[in-house]
């Protein structure tokens, strides 16, 4: 007897705080609709079988009943058609009507919180740009300035963005929200995670370097790559490197483009995901060794571009990116036939490249 009171509390106080966490799901919500339909049913039958009422007639007094709002057009008059209404419709029909706008309500705000905390999947979503990993330092600014200029950039603009990332537990900042930025609460070396995020429907994949301070970051980088290439996912996939020697492995696990971490121009990035190639041009022109960029200290006077342009590719002297204008301002890509008045030239040359003197390139133009 001991034993059965005990269980019997256990199952009351397990029950009792099953009340206080259980989420009704669409199913609940589904038995409560049979069952209010049922008794709609019911009711209208005792309401033609007592009342005399048509169908019509018998359907209009049960929904007005059961919803409490009472026209009193029309209402029972037999004994047996008001105990009918008390016990099916004040009994049942209201209690269940209220319990399926309480569940409903429930379940919208439940799932509701758990898209803002990622902790849904995004099944409807594909073709879309996935970002994989936040960076450990700065990454609500970060992702700003990323998510920006991707919404800036034409061939981009359009596309949906998801973000798989444990960073965000309590949900995304409402500037990226705004945006229409989902994610998905999770780490993307935890199986499953990957599916979940629509890996294997993305159009583009951005792997970021979760510490760009640590080599060890690589090894989980090039762990990401190889699980996405088991799903066969035809996407574009970018990803960060910390050590260069590591980036044939990243393009042997499926990477089409591979560059540094730099936090402070996410420009670089997005332009390698519309122009692939693009960013090691634009990170050879932040270092010296091979190609690199300088300033040749030369004046002109009323030459074309195009001229400045022809003349030092003619001569092997390097590539014009642009000119230092007479107030300073440095101009990039002017227009071709353009006349400019020039303090400096801003070249493009290789490591073994042989410059002639600033006076000397001066008389190629005086010619």
């Amino acid at each position: 007897m001991n034993s059965l009171g005990l269980l019997l509390k256990r199952k009351n106080s397990r029950r009792r705080f099953r009340k206080k966490v259980h989420l009704h799901e669409t199913s609940d919500l589904k038995k409560r609709l049979v069952l209010l339909a049922g008794v709609i049913a019911m009711h209208s039958l005792a309401m033609v079988f007592f009342e005399d009422l048509n169908w019509w007639q018998a359907f209009w007094l049960t929904m007005t009943s059961a919803s409490t709002t009472g026209y009193g057009d029309i209402s029972a008059v037999t004994f047996w058609g008001q105990f009918s209404t008390i016990l099916l419709i004040y009994g049942l029909g209201i209690t269940l009507l209220a319990q399926i706008a309480s569940d409903y309500v429930e379940l919208r705000l439940t799932r509701k919180e758990m898209r803002i905390k990622g902790r849904m999947r995004w099944d409807d979503m594909q073709n879309h740009i996935l970002i994989i990993n936040t960076p450990k330092y700065d990454a609500e600014r970060y992702l700003g300035l990323l998510i920006d200029q991707i919404c800036q950039t034409p061939e981009l603009i359009d596309i949906p963005i998801q973000i798989l990332t444990p960073a965000f537990p309590e949900g995304l900042p409402l500037d990226l929200r705004s945006q229409g930025v989902v994610h998905h609460t999770g780490d993307a070396l935890e199986d499953g995670m990957l599916e979940s995020a629509g890996a294997h429907k993305a159009k583009y994949i951005i792997v970021l370097c979760q510490d760009n301070q640590d080599s060890h970051s690589d090894s989980l980088t090039f762990d990401t790559l190889h699980r996405i290439q088991a799903l066969n996912s035809s996407a574009f996939i970018m990803a960060e490197a910390i050590n260069d020697t590591n980036r044939p492995r990243f393009k042997s696990a499926g990477a089409k483009a591979v560059i540094r971490p730099v936090r402070a121009y996410p420009e670089m990035l997005v332009r390698s995901l519309i122009a692939p190639g693009t960013e090691q041009v634009l990170e050879d022109l932040f270092r010296h060794k091979g190609d690199h960029t300088i300033r040749l200290n030369v004046r002109l006077e009323k030459v074309t571009w195009a001229q400045v342009v022809t003349t030092l590719i003619q001569n092997d002297i390097g590539t014009a990116l642009g000119y230092v204008g007479e107030n300073g301002d440095i101009v990039t890509h002017p227009q071709t036939h353009s006349i400019i008045n020039a303090e400096g030239l801003i070249i493009l040359i290789n490591d073994d490249q042989v410059l002639p003197s600033n006076e000397e390139i001066s008389r190629l133009f005086k010619c």
